[in-house]
């Protein structure tokens, strides 16, 4: 008896409770000036309306509630559907008071009426549509797309130039080899004949065996040069072959103590970076090996997914602080480095002192060196690659 009795009085005031009438918007303006000129659509639903009761509509323009649409026509009837439907003067806010129909609105007023108001609704003007929650969304989204194309047109293009740059090296390295290499060669060996032909007591033959030393070490040094465009690092452990076989070249007997050292996982360089990675270690170990006097000279080649670091240590003379601060005079190696570091969007690092040597360091963003950052490539590296141009490399002095 008791649930029912409680069951009962649920039911009386759920009944109660939906017979109080409410009034919404479905349709609600811009909010917007008052503009007497303009009339804009407007529309809303009833609950609960006995009949005769009726609408009348608000819009607020300068602090001051106006009755809409006219002073004369105040009143929006309600349909059988419970909706009802009008047009109003534009405003920043819009109301819609439930009266019944002996009630007189007021033309205008400073605050809304309340007196013999049934119910009422009150709105803010929608707003504008750049001023709506989507509309920065989509300018994201749009901007988002044309950076993504760019940054793939940019990937497509920087492509089609590494497979120039790898074409023209090819293209070097086989007319040097079949022109200026051979052509000394042959012309050394001829020198050679005549050299052979004189007396050991002719006085041209100083003069001929220095020729001919200095024809020898234009041929050698056209190898290196030709070994370094032949370069192709792709595979991972390509990178520190080369460079231990650039120490064997420069060191054949062992004269000084050289070794590299490898930390972290090796990963696959991109084939451009490679090239320039081992132009700039061969630079270092050049000056290391022929010029610091040094007795040991180590590499480090650090491997990491946020970066490729380079380290070329020697425990030589040093270069002069004069040559170190100079940022475009100076040795060509040296130069020829920095350009070649900005050119694939690295930071070359040369610390040096009579004490304690030398130490060259590179260290190259990963999304830049490596395969598996591919996709990732930044617009200031293809800016700097875009604009420069590989040069010859001369070694430090």
């Amino acid at each position: 008896m008791t649930l029912l009795i409680f069951l009962l009085i649920s039911l009386g005031s759920c009944i109660r409770q939906s017979s109080v009438p409410t009034v919404e918007f479905t349709r609600v303006p811009l909010a917007e000036a008052g503009n007497p000129n303009k009339l804009v659509p407007i529309a809303g639903r009833v609950s609960g309306a006995q009949p005769g009761q009726r609408v009348v509509l608000y819009a607020k323009a300068a602090d001051t509630w106006w009755v809409q649409p006219l002073a004369i026509q105040p009143f929006t009837e309600i349909q059988s559907n419970s909706k009802w439907r009008n047009s109003v003067h534009p405003g920043t806010d819009y109301a819609a008071l439930l009266v019944g129909p002996d009630f007189q609105p007021p033309s205008r007023a400073d605050t809304l009426p309340t007196a013999g108001v049934i119910a009422s609704a009150v709105t803010p003007g929608a707003p504008v549509w750049w001023r709506r929650w989507w509309f920065p969304v989509i300018c994201l989204s749009a901007a988002g797309l044309v950076i993504l194309a760019i940054h793939r047109l940019r990937l497509h293009q920087t492509a089609v130039r590494f497979e120039e740059r790898f074409a023209e090296r090819t293209r070097v390295t086989q007319e040097l080899h079949d022109t200026l290499l051979q052509g000394v060669i042959g012309a050394s060996m001829q020198l050679q004949v005549v050299l052979d032909q004189l007396p050991s007591d002719s006085p041209a033959q100083p003069g001929l065996n220095h020729v001919l030393r200095l024809m020898g070490q234009v041929v050698e040094e056209g190898r290196n040069t030709v070994r370094g465009l032949r370069s192709s690092i792709r595979s991972v452990h390509d990178l520190e072959q080369v460079i231990s076989n650039i120490g064997q070249e420069l060191n054949p007997e062992n004269q000084k103590s050289f070794r590299v050292i490898v930390e972290g996982r090796a990963a696959a360089l991109q084939p451009a970076i490679c090239n320039d990675v081992y132009g700039i270690s061969r630079e270092a170990l050049l000056n290391a090996f022929r010029h610091s006097r040094a007795r040991d000279i180590e590499v480090e080649l650090g491997y990491a997914r946020s970066q490729l670091r380079l380290l070329v240590r020697d425990n030589g003379c040093g270069i002069d602080a004069n040559v170190l601060r100079s940022r475009r005079s100076g040795p060509g190696g040296l130069r020829t480095m920095r350009q070649r570091a900005e050119r694939i969007g690295g930071k070359l690092k040369v610390l040096s002192s009579a004490a304690g040597g030398t130490e060259v360091e590179l260290r190259v963003p990963g999304r830049l060196a490596f395969e598996s950052h591919r996709s990732t490539n930044g617009s200031k590296w293809w800016s700097r690659l875009h604009g420069q141009h590989e040069r010859t490399s001369d070694p430090v002095s």
